[in-house]
């Protein structure tokens, strides 16, 4: 089985409404995250908390840290952190990271993101997001803009437009280019990792209309990774670290629980049910490649 991993930072689940931007999507695998629309044939969609029994609102290095791991990371540093992970936390990734335990046990991995020269160029100083910790403490090398224009990464704007506007050589695809690359990509390994945090940004800085215009790429492209895969041999998992997107009537994250969306085998073999949180995330995703 190849199982397809994609973590979307910055989305949750709300009800339907004029500040949900997931409510407008009319169709496609991530339509039904809106409340408004029955899932497809072949998908199965749970509820994760991402609070973990910790007052406050979770955030992106505490959330990331504990949906990578398994570890209860707020309660572990004393509350939810925000940003990219403290010390404390990059140890917990480094000890229980996702990828790491999983290529222990023998299973090809892989983060399909690509980096930027800038990110390498700051050497030792640079800032490492939870992601990188956890690809890094997993012994692989981190991809660059030349795996992408060979076709073997995407960009964490998988349409390349914002490499583009700075000025770098890339090429633009559409949502349903990158996410056919993607799904190739996805079958030459028994786990392929890809980030996209375009979302978190637009639910802190953008409007309504931005909003709904980056969940509509964002479906596309996901409908069309999916269409390089047979449900019957292969798997897929989206799930993201905290909510903001699906209410767009402030600037903040929410308390609200993320999606868990399964498709394929993974939607059959899923373990996990009811109670689940961020930290039943990887604990099920091994059990789901390995039998553990």
């Amino acid at each position: 089985m190849s199982l397809l991993f994609v973590f979307v930072d910055g989305l949750g689940l709300a009800p339907p409404g004029p500040f949900n931007p997931l409510s407008q999507l009319s169709g496609g695998p991530l339509a039904p995250l809106g409340g408004a629309c029955p899932l497809g044939e072949g998908f199965r969609l749970l509820r994760a908390d991402a609070c973990l029994g910790v007052p406050g609102v979770p955030q992106s290095a505490t959330g990331g840290t504990a949906l990578f791991t398994g570890v209860n990371a707020p309660a572990e540093v004393g509350g939810h952190l925000q940003g990219l992970p403290s010390q404390a936390l990059r140890e917990i990734l480094a000890r229980r990271g996702l990828l790491r335990r999983a290529r222990e046990r023998g299973a090809r991995v892989d983060f399909a993101n690509a980096y930027t020269p800038g990110f390498f160029a700051r050497g030792t100083s640079r800032r490492r997001s939870v992601t990188t910790v956890m690809m890094e403490s997993a012994g692989l090398p981190l991809k660059r803009l030349e795996d992408l224009r060979r076709g073997e990464a995407i960009y964490r704007d998988f349409t390349n437009r914002l490499l583009i506007e700075q000025g770098v050589e890339a090429a633009l695809l559409s949502p349903e280019e990158a996410g056919r690359r993607l799904g190739l990509l996805a079958l030459e390994r028994d786990l392929l990792l890809y980030e996209h945090f375009h979302t978190d940004h637009m639910g802190h800085r953008g409007t309504i209309e931005d909003a709904f215009r980056a969940l509509d790429e964002l479906n596309r492209f996901v409908g069309s990774a999916l269409a390089a895969l047979e449900p019957d041999r292969d798997g897929f998992i989206l799930t993201s670290d905290h909510g903001n997107i699906e209410d767009m009537s402030h600037t903040a994250h929410t308390t609200h629980p993320v999606p868990v969306l399964l498709w394929g085998r993974a939607a059959a073999r899923w373990t996990a049910g009811e109670g689940l949180t961020l930290c039943g995330v990887t604990p099920a995703v091994l059990s789901l490649l390995l039998g553990e």
